[in-house]
């Protein structure tokens, strides 16, 4: 999980936890500790949930710097943001075509889960 708002990492981390995930979860503040996270754990990670709007590097940076490395380009990569419009969900399936979702913020638990569950191990 990466995202600035220590907030909205607690209630994500909630949320997936009242609904039966029970998979570690790992957390980052932004983009560059996100991949510091991934680089040191990428053998168990078995999805990445992203913030867009983050200090140091973006989601949308991070995305493009994963999917050229091959050993991480594969994990499924969920995008839950605030940046709701057309164009910046299509600014985000340019950056990962393969992404996995898109998730706006404030989201439904439910639509969330839904969304996530195949990619959980």
């Amino acid at each position: 999980m990466i995202d600035d708002s220590l907030m909205d990492r607690k209630l994500l981390t909630n949320v997936l936890k009242k609904n039966g995930v029970s998979n570690d979860i790992l957390e980052a503040g932004d983009g560059e500790e996100g991949l510091s996270t991934l680089s040191d754990n990428y053998e168990e990670i078995c999805l990445i949930l992203l913030d867009w709007q983050m200090p140091k590097m973006n989601g949308i940076e991070f995305m493009k710097g994963v999917v050229k490395v091959p050993k991480v380009a594969s994990i499924p990569i969920v995008m839950i943001t605030a940046s709701g419009s057309e164009d910046n969900r299509k600014t985000a399936y340019a950056a990962n075509p393969k992404l996995a979702g898109y998730v706006v913020k404030p989201y439904k638990p439910d639509k969330l889960i839904e969304t996530i569950k195949p990619y959980l191990s």
